[in-house]
């Protein structure tokens, strides 16, 4: 009788656990698929490209904040996106320059891989996300 109990405890767990991350793996879902995310990649990992790329993504995000402050959905940013790609990459190229720096800059809005990424007060799960990538 005790074991039977048990087993049925343990199989009411597992069901539990099971249904709750199925409810976090949709809504994991529905953020891939309702975000648009920014990656920008340092010429190195050396210190002084790393703080390069902190500008330039500081300077994207102020630059692009009315852009994308008008959108309604996804759909819209990443059409906002495609159409700003100029707009942004020259924001990217200026700082570069006002940097003292002469490197290339390509802009383009991909689907692409992202790990697990924590940010002041939420995170992204990993996964496949449209991007805006520098």
């Amino acid at each position: 009788m005790k074991r039977k109990l048990y087993l049925s405890v343990c199989f009411g767990l597992i069901c539990a656990i099971m249904l709750s991350m199925s409810r976090f793996e949709a809504a994991c879902d529905d953020l891939r698929q309702n975000v648009l995310r920014l990656h920008i990649i340092a010429n190195s990992d050396s210190e002084e490209d790393q703080s390069l790329k902190l500008k330039v993504r500081d300077a994207v995000l102020e630059a692009t904040g009315e852009l994308f402050a008008e959108v309604s959905g996804k759909t819209e940013a990443v059409a906002a996106a495609k159409y700003s790609s100029d707009d942004i990459k020259a924001i990217a190229e200026k700082v570069i320059a006002e940097e003292g720096f002469d490197y290339s800059v390509q802009v383009e809005v991909t689907e692409m891989w992202f790990e697990t990424r924590s940010y002041e007060g939420f995170a992204l799960p990993a996964g496949d996300y449209d991007a805006v990538r520098i």
